[in-house]
């Protein structure tokens, strides 16, 4: 049962919350390797017709991590080592580079970060109010949609298939929109998952926690010191 009596999460560099978002990413990096690791395993015929390709939580995590973690530029670094990690993970199991660092990745890393500094700069101050699950919903479509217009027109431009006049364009756009469906479903799951009330309820705990055992310890060194 939630106690109605407990704190609000706000941002903080707790050891506690890194843990939590850490295990958020290693969750990420897992989704966007499966696809990989079940080829590898054998079942590719299976996947070309039945996996939910770009249905990912990396949207969501990416809101996430920038609203809980208290550091804007730390985050950006542990995000960006972690999409770099998964990326030669890929290669490693593909054996494909090509697969792993395309021409428009270092886009999909820029709107990566953007997220995180949405989440930053928007959530943050929201988790305090206790009203934040509206509002990321709110914050993880547009990320989606953004996502969907900037890397989809990096496409358009860079690759030479798509004419580059409106027909293009607009084509570049249509092919995109089944991996796009899956992407805001994913991203919108993720985002209700992560800022559920549930959630934000167990992360104000766990930070409670932290301040207890951080105020124990520091006044166990004190009681040592005036011995």
């Amino acid at each position: 049962m939630l106690n109605p009596n407990r704190t609000a999460p706000s941002r903080t560099n707790s050891p506690r919350i890194w843990m939590v978002v850490g295990a958020c990413l290693v969750f990420g990096v897992l989704m966007k390797l499966l696809p990989y690791l079940l080829t590898a395993a054998g079942y590719q015929a299976e996947l070309s017709s039945t996996y939910p390709w770009s249905f990912t939580p990396m949207l969501a995590i990416c809101l996430f991590a920038g609203a809980m973690l208290a550091d804007r530029w730390v985050s950006c670094w542990v995000l960006l080592g972690s999409l770099l990690l998964s990326d030669f993970a890929i290669w490693g199991i593909t054996g494909h580079f090509n697969w792993a660092f395309y021409p428009t990745l270092p886009v999909n890393y820029c709107c990566f970060l953007a997220i995180a500094v949405l989440g930053d700069s928007t959530l943050a101050a929201s988790l305090s109010g206790g009203r934040v699950w509206g509002k990321s919903l709110m914050f993880g479509l547009a990320a989606s949609i953004a996502y969907f217009l900037v890397t989809n027109f990096v496409s358009w431009i860079s690759l030479p298939e798509y004419t580059k006049d409106l027909s293009g364009l607009v084509q570049c756009y249509t092919l995109a929109i089944p991996f796009y469906r899956n992407t805001l479903l994913g991203t919108l799951i993720y985002t209700a998952i992560f800022f559920s009330p549930a959630m934000l309820h167990e992360i104000a705990g766990l930070r409670q926690a932290s301040r207890v055992g951080d105020s124990a310890g520091n006044e166990s060194t004190s009681q040592a010191a005036s011995r």
